[in-house]
């Protein structure tokens, strides 16, 4: 499995590593959405830092935007931090976040993972 998942007292820390494909990302992100312990948190940072390759496009983008806003109904309010630092998986991110403005799912961007933890621990 090209990701890990670590659950914390409030949140998740989910790992990319490895060749990651945009079909992988939706799958996790729809085993997340049905883990009980996914109502109860408040945030998730996705580290896309350990990806040496990824078949991600923007039309992936598109599908998670669109299947996080329709869970948003029944979650309410998370923090998306997103943790990159490669050109071309910011611009991935950006494309995400912006389809996400204005939605229940709060999104940012971050080049470091302190960075990302600040953010999500505030309300």
């Amino acid at each position: 499995m090209p990701y890990t998942l670590t659950w914390e007292s409030k949140g998740l820390y989910r790992k990319f590593t490895g060749d990651v494909s945009g079909d992988e990302i939706l799958k996790s992100n729809f085993e997340l959405h049905v883990d009980p312990y996914f109502q109860n948190i408040t945030y998730i940072i996705n580290d896309f830092t350990g990806m040496t390759g990824h078949s991600i496009d923007i039309s992936h983008t598109e599908v998670y935007a669109k299947t996080d806003d329709i869970v948003s109904n029944s979650k309410g309010r998370l923090k998306i931090a997103l943790v990159a630092t490669q050109a071309d998986h910011i611009d991935l991110a950006n494309s995400y976040c912006d389809q996400m403005e204005d939605k229940l799912f709060e999104c940012e961007i971050f080049k470091n993972i302190k960075d990302a933890r600040n953010w999500v621990s505030k309300d």
